[in-house]
């Protein structure tokens, strides 16, 4: 069996078994859809924070770097 990489994979599989055996749980099919959903924009928000973080470094970097040039003169 291959691995699930995407929450559609999951759900698409899911619902196979639900066809398969004759039942339907839409309840567990909508809290796998909030999960995906909650996933996406916790990643989102990550993305922002690492990017917010190395604009900072980048500052400071620079701020270093003119300080030692300032020290120089």
């Amino acid at each position: 069996m291959q691995p699930i990489r995407t929450a559609q994979e999951a759900i698409s599989r899911l619902e196979h078994l639900f066809h398969t055996s004759g039942m339907k749980d839409e309840a567990l099919l909508a809290y796998i859809e909030q999960l995906a959903s909650e996933n996406n924009k916790l990643k989102l928000s990550l993305h922002k924070l690492r990017a917010s973080q190395s604009s900072k470094a980048h500052t400071t970097s620079s701020m270093h770097s003119k300080l030692t040039d300032a020290l120089r003169e």
